[in-house]
């Protein structure tokens, strides 16, 4: 399985020639292709063939194909792995290309990988007097403080990712204002990139952890935000926090 991780991380961002064996409206069975799906001529997959490929971000039947490789299909219980091409420089996160291949790998237990990342979350936050306080979550994987967040999974907006992250991880649900955000962008080794973003939720009610993910929470002040997240993290919550600040200000005049 590692290997095979390895395979599709070392091809993300390649540029390769794709023959076009399923075109669009080519049917397969019970299946219709809503995309074009080929292969790589002189490769050998795990299955003992060529190289399968999805072709997205072209809405018309291909013979053949030259794009950029921007993700890749990791089947849990099956040796048949796919990858994704793109055109050149054009962008898919994992939660698009999950819905770009339902069609066909809803039938298998399957992990995405991908060129480019998207994660939503939440700034949680209470009212305590005058003062806001925000929730941090502590997470057992990285054994770092952070915001409740998660990967766009198919068919979700921002908003929907970022409040079943946070329910999943808290138990919470919250009021988002989708009218204010932040963005986070950082690299993600060896080729990837990813992108983070954060909306204020007002939340209620205790906080309860989510087993193997999230071992502990904290609720801190804006002053105290420099002393838990990482700085990339802190100026995106400052952000949201001026933002707070200055829809109440509009709200009061």
């Amino acid at each position: 399985m590692e290997n095979r991780k390895r395979y599709i991380r070392q091809m993300l961002g390649q540029k390769v020639h794709i023959e076009i064996d399923r075109p669009i409206g080519y049917l397969h069975g019970n299946i219709r292709y809503p995309i074009n799906y080929g292969f790589i001529p002189g490769t050998i997959a795990g299955d003992g063939e060529a190289q399968d490929v999805y072709v997205l971000g072209v809405n018309q039947p291909l013979s053949s194909f030259d794009g950029e490789i921007v993700g890749g299909v990791l089947r849990m219980n099956d040796c048949e792995d796919k990858l994704v091409a793109a055109p050149e420089g054009m962008i898919f996160h994992q939660g698009q290309i999950a819905e770009a291949v339902n069609f066909q790998e809803q039938f298998f237990d399957t992990r995405y990988l991908s060129l480019f990342y998207k994660s939503c979350g939440v700034l949680p936050y209470r009212t305590t007097g005058e003062e806001k306080e925000y929730l941090i979550v502590y997470e057992q994987f990285s054994q770092c403080w952070s915001l409740p967040k998660g990967h766009m999974e198919a068919g979700e907006t921002e908003a929907a990712t970022a409040l079943r992250e946070l329910f999943e991880e808290t138990g919470l649900t919250a009021v988002l204002d989708t009218n204010i955000s932040a963005t986070i962008e950082y690299p993600v080794p060896p080729s990837s990139r990813k992108q983070v973003v954060l909306f204020p939720g007002l939340i209620s009610g205790t906080p309860k952890p989510r087993a193997g993910e999230i071992e502990d929470f904290r609720w801190i002040k804006e002053n105290e935000l420099s002393d838990y997240l990482f700085p990339d993290t802190v100026a995106a919550c400052k952000k949201l926090i001026a933002g707070l600040s200055n829809d109440t200000n509009d709200k009061t005049e």
